[in-house]
């Protein structure tokens, strides 16, 4: 499905702007394939699997589509398990505001961690900024300088955030577009969230298949099946005229290394 490239995805994305819009589409449908066959291999009677799975993917996925994209690079932030998309002057950030269909103009970024902390000084600044003073608006948008990665983009680099909806049923709906973090976690859109086209076909599958041994059906019961073959040894004799008590069980080796040393390897 063709869509329109609106003036501030040209302006980030270059002509890689459509492309872009398709493969972030694509990534999330794939992202939604993958989790809900991750629940269903589960078995669970909760939907944790899928919501841990979904977690994943919504950032592996996208980056399958988006490394596809000519000039394309992948962004790690300081202490982040995944890794963001960086295309032309474009830092993509998806995230789930909502398990059903609802007014995306009113969604929050789920958390005010340190990474949405430093993801945001890439983000236009916000219309109100607190005065000390007043204290009718809630807590203060905290300011935190990029580290790692995310301190080497180019200038000029913006935020484009990537909100979606789904449950472990169905993928709703997906938009993108900048905005800034408002007080109480709330998205100042500067532009219109534009709708995302979320293709039906899936074109990627990591979950592999469980692999159960084959298993031995000769013998039908414990009687009929083979005789394990019995190794004796001989006490050696120095041990026999010294009267040494036999020993059935080897003695235990002391574990030398710690947990710690197990934890910090080079």
């Amino acid at each position: 499905m063709s869509m329109p490239s609106s003036s501030w995805t040209t302006d980030l994305f270059g002509e890689h702007a459509a492309d872009a819009r398709r493969r972030v589409g694509q990534g999330l449908r794939n992202m939604q394939a993958n989790a809900q066959a991750a629940q269903e291999q589960a078995a669970s009677r909760t939907t944790r699997v899928y919501g841990t799975s979904r977690y994943e993917n919504q950032y592996e996925r996208l980056q399958d589509e988006l490394m596809k994209v000519p000039g394309a690079r992948a962004v790690k932030p300081f202490g982040f398990s995944y890794e963001l998309m960086l295309i032309g002057n474009g830092l993509l950030y998806p995230f789930r505001y909502s398990k059903t269909k609802s007014d995306v103009r009113s969604a929050r970024i789920p958390s005010q961690s340190r990474l949405v902390q430093e993801l945001f000084t890439f983000a236009p600044t916000p219309k109100h900024i607190q005065d000390p003073f007043d204290l009718d608006f809630g807590p203060a948008v905290p300011i935190a300088e990029p580290r790692g990665a995310l301190a080497t983009v180019p200038e000029g680099t913006q935020l484009v955030l990537v909100p979606f909806a789904c449950n472990a049923s169905e993928l709703l709906e997906a938009y993108w577009g900048i905005a800034a973090l408002g007080m109480n976690r709330q998205l100042e859109w500067a532009t219109d969230p534009e709708p995302l086209h979320l293709p039906q076909e899936v074109t990627s599958y990591t979950l592999r298949p469980i692999s159960i041994p084959s298993q031995v059906t000769a013998h039908t019961g414990f009687a009929e099946g083979i005789e394990p073959t019995l190794t004796l040894s001989s006490r050696a004799a120095s041990d026999q005229a010294l009267h040494v008590p036999v020993q059935t069980e080897a003695e235990p080796i002391e574990d030398q290394s710690s947990e710690d040393d197990a934890t910090h390897q080079a």
